[in-house]
């Protein structure tokens, strides 16, 4: 039970340690000084620096909110998720649901034994006291007045970011700093159990167990854990902790940056994913923060599908001079590289709202931009493609949708309307016009680009609006 006590601290801890505070307030990226990674959340188990500089300047997951107070952060907000004010003060409470009284009193017992064992004489007997007098109700005040902010100091080129750690928990007096020694040591001694255990909480989720496991081993309480970047063999960069005693120790990357997003050196933009045949790029958009679209760029909305069971969509053209937040969109670009279409991040809340969007966001159940689960879907998906050389919505199978793009939801009740896999976008700028499609009985085959097949081989297609695989 002790361990199980000692790892749900460890997580908030870990959780914690992504919250640091940057040199100036706004849109920043936070970046290892050493190893040039930026710090990517793509989706719930990819909290690490798993990103370069170059990849950054397209990725939404990079882009982080942040404010601090001192050397305090106040917030930082990325993807929908706010880790200050939401998901640590929810990890918090969350312990007690977990670590009941019958689960606490099993904890303490185990705990006084391993210390009859280890620890004779009269020290030994002190402390088994004070463990024996230790209540849930003052672990419940310890839990209240835990500390879960994460700060910062200065260091060369970058930041330190760490998190405090209070003292084990017990009125001790003089002997608290002794007895915070002895238990710290005890901890440490079953590092490898509470790494086997934690195993067990992330099946499905392996490329945190690196981090968890840095987590473990350096957690101590009265100590400070420093958010690091080490390589793991298996899964590359990772989030990694050290405390005050292995702080600045080889192989471990402690000095952080975070630059703030500008429409220069530090810019985001978009990378275009589809081309129709006219050569115009294309891409699906969906973010947490305002933007402001370069010049030459243009971006649409869809109405809902009209019945009559033709398969009809609209696209409406957004002509709004900054766009909100949350806000699914396809966006006509300038070229394919992120460098001829970048966006402005606008640095203040938007309050205007695009009436008619039938587009949606993949959220996960919390709301966060972390993609979405379908192990049963009830609905049809359509996502972004190209059919025909005409930008599309294209009916998806995926079991995974992933964030910051567009999607088309069509329930059961228009399933039927839709009688060829893909919707085509009307070809009207002004996107008011309905476009039918005619060929849902065809018989040509087209790639999953979109792009028709006179003579298929080996592989798989779209035929009559549906899959087919040739052998």
């Amino acid at each position: 039970m002790r361990k199980i006590y000692t790892f749900i601290l460890s997580v908030a801890a870990c959780l914690a340690g992504l919250t640091a505070t940057a040199q100036t307030p706004g849109y920043n990226r936070l970046q290892n000084t050493t190893t040039g990674h930026v710090v990517n959340l793509a989706s719930s188990s990819s909290f690490a620096p798993s990103v370069t500089m170059e990849e950054a300047y397209s990725l939404a997951g990079t882009v982080a909110y942040l404010d601090f107070d001192g050397n305090r952060v106040a917030s930082l907000k990325a993807q929908n998720v706010d880790l200050v004010n939401v998901v640590i003060p929810m990890i918090k409470n969350l312990i007690p649901q977990v670590l009941d009284e019958d689960m606490f009193i099993a904890l303490r017992d185990s705990t006084v034994e391993m210390v009859r064992q280890g620890m004779s004489g009269a020290m030994g007997t002190l402390l088994i006291g004070h463990l024996r007098r230790y209540t849930y109700d003052d672990f419940l005040q310890y839990l209240d007045a835990l500390d879960t902010n994460m700060y910062m100091e200065e260091a060369d080129g970058g930041f330190y970011l760490y998190y405090n750690s209070p003292p084990f928990p017990i009125d001790a007096g003089d002997f608290n700093s002794y007895f915070t020694t002895k238990i710290n040591g005890y901890l440490h001694y079953y590092v490898g159990t509470m790494q086997d255990m934690a195993a067990e909480y992330l099946v499905g989720r392996e490329e945190l167990q690196p981090m968890v496991n840095s987590m473990i081993s350096h957690f101590r309480f009265g100590d400070y854990l420093f958010l690091a970047e080490e390589n793991d063999e298996e899964f590359g960069p990772q989030f990694a902790f050290t405390n005050s005693q292995d702080h600045q120790v080889s192989g471990m990357n402690e000095v952080w940056n975070f630059l703030p997003i500008d429409n220069e050196e530090n810019y985001f933009g978009l990378r275009g994913q589809y081309q129709d045949a006219d050569g115009k790029w294309y891409a699906s958009f969906a973010a947490d923060f305002p933007v402001k679209l370069a010049s030459g760029m243009t971006a649409y909305c869809v109405t809902d599908v009209v019945d009559g069971g033709k398969s009809m969509i609209q696209r409406k053209k957004i002509e709004a001079d900054v766009i909100p937040a949350l806000t699914p969109m396809i966006v006509q670009l300038n070229g394919e590289s992120t460098a001829d279409n970048k966006l402005q991040v606008v640095d203040r809340e938007v309050s205007n709202v695009i009436d008619g969007n039938a587009l949606q966001l993949a959220t996960d159940s919390l709301g966060f931009l972390l993609g979405k689960r379908l192990p049963k879907p009830d609905k049809r998906y359509y996502a972004l493609g190209i059919m025909e050389g005409k930008v599309s919505l294209v009916e998806t199978e995926e079991t995974f949708l992933v964030p910051n793009e567009a999607i088309l939801f069509l329930d059961n009740n228009t399933k039927d309307r839709n009688l060829t896999g893909y919707l085509i976008l009307s070809d009207n700028v002004d996107g008011i016009e309905e476009h039918v499609t005619t060929n849902a009985n065809s018989g040509k085959y087209f790639d999953l680009q979109g792009r028709q097949v006179a003579k298929p081989v080996r592989g798989i297609y779209i035929l009559n609006g549906k899959k087919v695989v040739i052998k």
